[in-house]
């Protein structure tokens, strides 16, 4: 059975067996037995839907339903393990570092902060969240907390998948006066938030980063919507460009019964991808 966050990419197929060889036969790339990994690949459809081909050494083969992004940001990364990594996403035009006093481990910084004119010699934390890596061996792997040394990265694409069916509002308005978007009639939430329920989890004490996964709570405010064909399936998906906490790309099924639009805010859980570029790049490890 084809996973909901591949369904998203528009990679259907009778069974997953089916989908990983038509992906080879359509010229997947990648290395073998290197840093971890005996496999490490990536298809890439024209349509900009990717899927990972991953298996550690002593693992099973698996899969990561991932995409070409447009959108990207500075940002620092490093790995928990194989493939899930902590993220944080800085603003951009500051020197290298991270304040280690502005990060409580909880997830995401809101906009204001940024526009508080605070000056900082180090750069700012817009976001931070769990996420999946389709080209791992970019990013230092941690062997612990508090040995951990991110890898800076200057135009990490940063991405986002649907795991779940989501709900889709007209407006930010709409939204705001949902059952999900406020409390009362007194209290409204912004849309345009990304939380990493792990996170929290793990900064309480209450899990280790070795139960944690890149599952995310997300609110997007929509700013552009395409539908694109999944050339190896021939199935249809929509590639969203819009606002969470940063900009962001979601990947979501094209078989919605209310498509988002311009202006629209769509509520769902979706696991976030990261790339430093190097598929993109036609190219892998030397």
């Amino acid at each position: 059975m084809i996973s909901f966050d591949l369904h998203s990419l528009g990679f259907d197929a009778p069974s997953l067996d089916e989908l990983v060889d038509s992906a080879l036969a359509a010229g997947a790339a990648g290395v073998q037995h290197v840093a971890g990994f005996d496999i490490l690949a990536a298809y890439t459809d024209p349509s900009g839907a990717r899927l990972g081909l991953i298996k550690p050494f002593d693992g099973d083969l698996d899969t990561m339903a991932s995409l070409v992004c447009p959108t990207t940001h500075p940002a620092e990364v490093f790995r928990y393990r194989d493939t899930l990594a902590q993220v944080d996403v800085l603003a951009p035009g500051r020197p290298a570092g991270l304040s280690r006093s502005a990060l409580d481990g909880s997830g995401v910084l809101s906009g204001d902060t940024i526009l508080s004119g605070r000056a900082d010699a180090e750069p700012q934390r817009l976001a931070r969240f769990l996420a999946n890596t389709d080209d791992p061996l970019e990013y230092p792997l941690s062997s612990g907390p508090g040995s951990d040394q991110p890898k800076r990265i200057e135009h990490l694409r940063v991405g986002a998948v649907a795991t779940d069916f989501p709900k889709i509002y007209d407006s930010e308005e709409a939204y705001g006066h949902s059952e999900e978007g406020s409390m009362g009639q007194e209290l409204a939430f912004s849309a345009g938030t990304l939380i990493s329920p792990w996170l929290l989890e793990i900064s309480a004490g209450r899990a280790t980063r070795d139960q944690a996964s890149a599952a995310t709570q997300m609110t997007m405010v929509c700013q552009k919507v395409q539908r694109r064909t999944n050339e190896l399936t021939g199935v249809d998906w929509l590639r969203v460009i819009g606002k969470t906490s940063v900009p962001m790309t979601l990947a979501l099924p094209a078989d919605l019964p209310h498509t988002p639009h311009e202006g629209s805010v769509i509520s769902t859980t979706v696991t976030p991808v990261v790339s430093s570029g190097t598929w993109e790049a036609g190219k892998v490890w030397n």
